[in-house]
């Protein structure tokens, strides 16, 4: 009988731990691949907005962002860090300032733009921004946020700077440029202090200028020193547990950000300028280690963030406040959004790697899933963590170069049952003919949009330089200059690339020049279908050609921005072609 007991509590707790990992897990994911995906019975269009995205599920490919009629549509942005609550000022010894900009909208109405600091990474996000975003050909942003200010206080959500957010989706509507919410966080928080005494054998004293992210009442440090290694700002005791006491939902912290993201696509359900929210950026896994933080953590995570937003309700239900193993779901929050996109970040090793860490379960049975990946090859990759005075072009790791992450990466999407975006990437403004051309052609070989960090930052990070399309200001001076310095004219060539905006054709092929202005593409379609669109920058001087099986002449759409070239399919292969002449310079 003693034995018996002994057995049956034996298996219990079998079952139990199986249930709580990886089995567990993966039966929860057939059941989601199983599950038929909700979705609207209609897609208004916000008045004077842009049309509805969805993601489009092609058989035998990897599912597309897409418009109404089913095009493929390609994404192309920078990422402002206006909105970021920084850490900012010269007294290091505090590190609880206050938001540096102001976060009232009528400080920044009718073109007002308060004055750039070098007390803080970024200047201020303005207007003038988004028009001259939208005069390199961009056609989306975007547009971090910060939880602390979303929720500054445990369960009180912000007003003021949710009418911020949206104060700036006003612009990009004006502009015709989508938005991505993202959901920013970097070394998790701003507030996970500075270590005092001096550091430990190894660390270094840290600047919280790029720390960001969590409000104070959600940073569990547990009094661990908050100092760096190696010069990373993650590999930092304090960044590891509270990082950890969110995934583990330490006195439902979690729960808050979920109600966070709830609270915030309620504001924007039916804003179709809005296409998605990124529901975390770059998701460091603490003490946790990969396969088990992304398949057991962070990609339930995200499931339960979209059962909560969209209803769909495919993980188990289970108690909050507390933590909830991979198979459990969330309740209903009663948003019902069933149109947005959904973008789901990999864990940082990912970026690290080039590589899967994780297996690619399927997470949601929500149709409208983006997997998002940052690429940093060569720039955040283990062959510079370890030496970081080779030049890209001699490094040994990634084993498959540049095309590594993005062959990967369309893998795991088509696994997961989500399309591919590059939510993030950027480089050492230096190694632009080398970097950021190889992940540009990258991104035109595998047909994926991206955003690009950054738009405009400060001095930089250490001493590198700052990383936007713009020189950035000289903290060390009093001089007179731009409030954002010069726009680099190389990079700014090189981003505002002539590129298929829309096409009926998903598998099309394309390529842009940007040292000759040279665009050419070659693709198909039947009679009847919808209308390839190819954005040309107003930069870019060359002829537009069009030859082929096209119905009828192509429209030239000429405005402030460049052309806009649309070309119906007349059943076969048709081409657009844009002669090579000198790129236009930009004003300063």
């Amino acid at each position: 009988m003693r034995r018996t007991i002994v057995r049956t509590v034996a298996i219990l707790v079998v079952v139990v731990i199986a249930a709580f990992t990886y089995p567990g897990a993966i039966l929860v994911s057939i059941a989601v691949h199983l599950t038929p995906a909700l979705r609207p019975s209609a897609f208004p269009v916000t008045p004077g907005g842009l049309e509805w995205l969805h993601v489009e599920h092609a058989p035998g490919s990897t599912p597309f962002i897409a418009d109404s009629e089913g095009r493929r549509v390609l994404l192309h942005g920078a990422i402002p860090a206006g909105l970021i609550d920084f850490w900012s000022g010269t007294d290091y010894s505090v590190t609880d300032t206050p938001p540096y900009y102001p976060i009232d909208p009528a400080a920044y109405d009718k073109g007002k733009c308060p004055p750039n600091s070098s007390a803080i990474a970024t200047p201020p996000l303005c207007q003038e921004d988004i028009k001259r975003m939208a005069e390199l050909g961009f056609n989306s942003v975007r547009l971090p946020m910060s939880w602390s200010l979303l929720e500054p206080e445990r369960g009180k959500f912000s007003r003021q700077y949710l009418d911020r957010v949206a104060q700036v989706v006003g612009w990009a509507r004006d502009a015709g440029m989508y938005v991505i919410l993202d959901m920013h966080q970097n070394a998790y928080s701003r507030y996970v202090g500075r270590s005092d005494p001096s550091p430990l054998p190894g660390g270094a004293a840290i600047s919280l200028r790029y720390y960001t992210g969590a409000p104070p009442w959600a940073t569990f440090t547990d009094g661990l020193p908050s100092e760096s290694y190696v010069g990373q700002r993650e590999l930092n005791p304090a960044v590891f547990e509270a990082t950890t006491s969110f995934w583990y939902d330490r006195a439902g912290i979690q729960d808050e950000y979920i109600a966070t993201i709830a609270h915030v696509m309620t504001r924007f359900k039916d804003d179709s300028t809005v296409a998605g929210i990124s529901i975390y950026n770059e998701p460091f896994p603490g003490w946790n280690l990969a396969p088990g933080f992304e398949d057991l953590l962070l990609f339930p995570f995200y499931r339960r963030v979209i059962d909560a937003v969209t209803g769909t309700r495919d993980g188990l239900p289970c108690p909050t406040h507390v933590f909830m193993p991979a198979p459990c779901g969330y309740p209903d929050l009663g948003v019902h959004d069933l149109r947005h996109l959904m973008f789901l970040d990999t864990g940082l090793l990912r970026e690290v790697t080039d590589f899967p860490t994780h297996l690619g379960l399927p997470v949601s049975s929500y149709p409208n899933l983006v997997l998002g990946i940052h690429a940093y090859t060569h720039v955040y990759t283990i062959d510079h963590l370890i030496d970081q005075k080779s030049p890209p072009d001699k490094a040994g790791y990634p084993w498959g170069g540049y095309d590594q992450s993005y062959y990967w990466g369309e893998r795991e999407a088509r696994a997961m049952g989500g399309a591919l975006f590059v939510t993030e990437f950027g480089n050492d403004p230096n190694l632009d003919p080398v970097e950021l051309a190889s992940q540009l052609r990258e991104q035109e070989i595998h047909l994926t949009g991206f955003a690009f960090w950054t738009w405009m930052e400060n001095c930089g990070g250490g001493n590198n330089k700052p990383y936007g399309v713009f020189d950035g200001i000289d903290c060390s001076s009093t001089r007179s200059q731009p409030s954002s310095g010069c726009i680099r004219q190389q990079r700014a060539a090189m981003l505002a690339r002539v590129y298929p905006e829309a096409s009926s054709d998903p598998n099309l092929t394309y390529s842009y020049d940007p040292s000759t202005g040279f665009f050419t593409m070659r693709a198909s379609g039947r009679f009847g279908d919808p209308a390839t669109v190819v954005v040309v920058p107003s930069v870019v001087n060359g002829s537009v050609t069009v030859g082929g099986a096209v119905a009828g002449e192509p429209s030239i759409a000429q405005s402030e921005d460049g052309l806009t070239v649309t070309v119906y399919p007349a059943g076969g292969v048709f081409t657009v072609n844009v002669a090579a002449a000198p790129v236009a310079p930009f004003k300063c």
